[in-house]
């Protein structure tokens, strides 16, 4: 049985909890198992940060998109920004 690959992560500790469910959900499925070095609670701003994220990842992984057509607005304001 061959082992489970695992994933620390270590970052800014305001984003921490919101990396690491999305890490999870990224890479859960692929048998990698991810963990915080530490995980410290997050605000409520960064605990809807995580909730929005978590919900565009799975949107994304569910349908190949991202979501941006909700919101064109924004998605063009990135293009803009980016130079595209």
């Amino acid at each position: 049985m061959p082992r489970s690959a695992r994933v620390w992560i270590a970052t800014d500790p305001d984003h921490t909890a919101r990396v690491v469910i999305l890490a999870r959900i990224a890479l859960g499925s692929q048998g990698i198992r991810v963990g915080p070095a530490d995980l410290p609670a997050p605000s409520s701003a960064e605990r809807r940060k995580l909730l929005r994220d978590a919900l565009r990842l799975t949107l994304w992984r569910a349908t190949g998109s991202t979501g941006a057509w909700l919101a064109p607005e924004v998605a063009a304001r990135k293009r803009v920004d980016c130079g595209v």
